[in-house]
């Protein structure tokens, strides 16, 4: 899994170079060879349709220079000089955003004039953030063209009006880019679904509703969605705003979430998911209040972004300090964004809301580089998620061997025996034998327990040292073989016999060999299927009990079989 998460990142990072390539191949030739469209010769504002007609009639009040653009006001006119034998153009676009109505007025070159009410119905999504009206008329000679827009909601929808003289392409140089783009955000989307399978936490879906969000606002601000589905103009500046604050509010939440959980005080989480929050809010605000209250609320809408941006810098370098690893990829991805996002908010609130082309370009740069660097970061933490949990079953295995094994001789407890004893009758471990050494009380009274302990160690090397056969120390001098195979009781004996041997060649300094009794019962799998560990060392400790009661170093066994009763036999 660690190695698919690396391949994908560096996959991604191939698809973000392959992006900027078809930028400079596609987009920045049609930016040099396109037509220049024709721009509005004089804009005015008056007060109501007495100051229309006023302005219609050649009276003063126009603004003929490229300033003081509002939506401040209730009426706005933007005119368009055609010239000396002018034609009227094919189409009027301009900037997506809300307005009451609109009207267009043609002036012909005899004088007369007429006025074309338009609908928000008329007007299509075109390109980045743009919407187009066929012009009535397109073709004919005309003087002039007014445009009178009633309720306008920002003031880039008058200063971005421009006259093409055809028809821009549905799907264009900078629609293929931005198309390229929302491929390229499918890559991390599928990534981040297939590794939430493998790793439960939830920064990976927050990360995925990231995606889908900037994918959505893309999809709507480039105009493809137009492509897909018949939207209304309204209803997609609509979901401009609504993707944007979603991806904020979802990107917000993933830091809360994402940032490691020592590198990150509860205050701090607590302020992002209140800043998401507040994201959402804020967007519910200006689709409650932009109809009446127009500008102004967007200019809070604007404003209200300054403390979300405050609030992210406080955190994050919070977690930088703790030197979080987390945060220095947020930090890297979301940067971009940042500052082409203020770039916007500082327009906006100095009264410019020009929003150039440079700032299109910035975002869609930033939100290339938050793919790239987001999913790289995504990767690394998952990659170090899986090390950490690794580690940490790791930990818990050799903690759970330890707790099973005898830790003086290394050989099983008894505990690992009792809960492995019916499994290990089903694989054929049908002959138990209890073994336990003779007089070793004096060992440890004459030598001391150091020696004690090593012989102890001795007896342990001893009878773990076949193959199919189970030793362990139940305690004390006490241990337990369990055995499969062929002939199980000469074995266990072999063993028995052996102990005296590896102790003396070990454990120098004795006076006297060591011995053990064993007592032994062979039970197979097909007799009494259901005894428990229990009654077989019950009966295996009797017959351990009869051999100390015969002298001691020698081995009482038993074979239970269906057909015969218990019969006991001294070896």
């Amino acid at each position: 899994m660690e190695a698919r998460a690396v391949k994908t990142s560096q996959l991604i990072r191939k698809l973000l170079w392959l992006l900027a390539g078809l930028w400079l191949l596609l987009a920045a030739p049609a930016l040099a060879e396109g037509s220049a469209p024709l721009v509005p010769g004089c804009h005015a504002y008056p007060a109501d349709l007495a100051g229309v007609r006023a302005l219609e009639a050649g009276k003063g009040g126009w603004i003929c220079e490229d300033r003081d653009w509002s939506a401040k006001t209730g009426l706005a006119l933007v005119r368009f000089d055609l010239g000396a034998e002018g034609r009227i153009p094919a189409e009027l676009m301009t900037r997506i955003a809300r307005f009451e109505a609109l009207a267009i007025r043609i002036e012909r070159e005899d004088g007369s004039a007429v006025t074309y009410p338009v609908t928000v119905t008329d007007l299509v999504p075109r390109g980045h953030m743009t919407m187009a009206l066929a012009l009535p008329e397109a073709g004919s000679p005309a003087r002039r063209i007014t445009v009178m827009v009633t309720g306008a909601t920002a003031a880039p929808l008058l200063r971005a009006m421009r006259l093409n003289a055809s028809p821009t392409p549905v799907l264009g140089p900078e629609q293929l880019l931005l198309g390229v783009l929302c491929g390229v955000l499918l890559v991390p989307l599928f990534f981040n679904l297939a590794l939430y399978r493998a790793l439960r936490d939830r920064f990976l879906v927050w990360h995925v509703a990231v995606v889908a969000f900037m994918l959505a606002h893309t999809v709507v601000t480039s105009g493809l969605v137009s492509l897909l589905v018949p939207v209304p103009v309204g209803t997609v500046s609509t979901l401009i705003a609504v993707t944007f604050c979603g991806g904020v509010a979802a990107a917000i939440m993933l830091a809360s979430d994402f940032i490691e959980p020592d590198k990150l005080s509860p205050l701090h989480r607590r302020a992002l998911r209140l800043t998401a929050l507040w994201a959402v809010l804020n967007v519910t605000f200006l689709l409650a209040t932009v109809d009446w209250l127009q500008v102004y609320a967007i200019d809070a809408y604007f404003a209200s972004w300054l403390p979300v941006v405050a609030v992210l810098g406080w955190c994050l370098s919070a977690a930088y300090r703790r030197d979080s690893r987390a945060v220095k990829f947020l930090i890297a991805s979301w940067l971009p964004l940042i500052l082409a996002s203020l770039w916007q908010i500082g327009d906006a609130i100095l009264g410019n809301q020009s929003e150039p082309a440079g700032l299109f370009l910035a975002q869609r740069v930033a939100i290339g580089l938050e793919v790239l660097i987001g999913s790289i970061g995504i990767a690394d933490r998952f990659i170090q998620l899986r090390r950490d949990r690794d580690d940490t079953q790791v930990l818990a295995s050799e903690m759970a061997r330890l707790a099973e094994r005898d830790a003086l001789t290394g050989l099983l407890n008894r505990r690992a025996i009792e809960r492995r004893f019916a499994a290990l009758r089903r694989g054929g471990f049908s002959t138990l034998a209890l073994l336990d050494l003779d007089h070793f009380k004096a060992v440890n009274d004459r030598h001391g327990h150091t020696v004690g302990d090593n012989v102890l160690q001795a007896v342990a090397a001893a009878l773990a040292n076949e193959r199919d056969v189970l030793a362990v120390r139940l305690g004390g001098e006490e241990f337990l073989l369990l055995l499969r195979g062929p002939q199980p009781a000469q074995r266990a004996e072999h063993l028995r016999q052996s102990i005296t041997a590896r102790v003396a060649g070990e454990v120098i300094g004795l006076d006297q060999p060591v011995t053990a009794s064993m007592g032994l019962v062979e039970i197979p799998a097909a007799v009494i299927p259901d005894a428990t560990f229990a009654s077989i060392y019950a009966r295996a400790d009797g017959l351990l009990y009869q051999a100390k009661r015969a002298g001691r170093n020698r081995t009482v066994s038993e074979r239970m079989t269906v057909f015969s009763g218990h019969k006991a036999k001294a070896a």
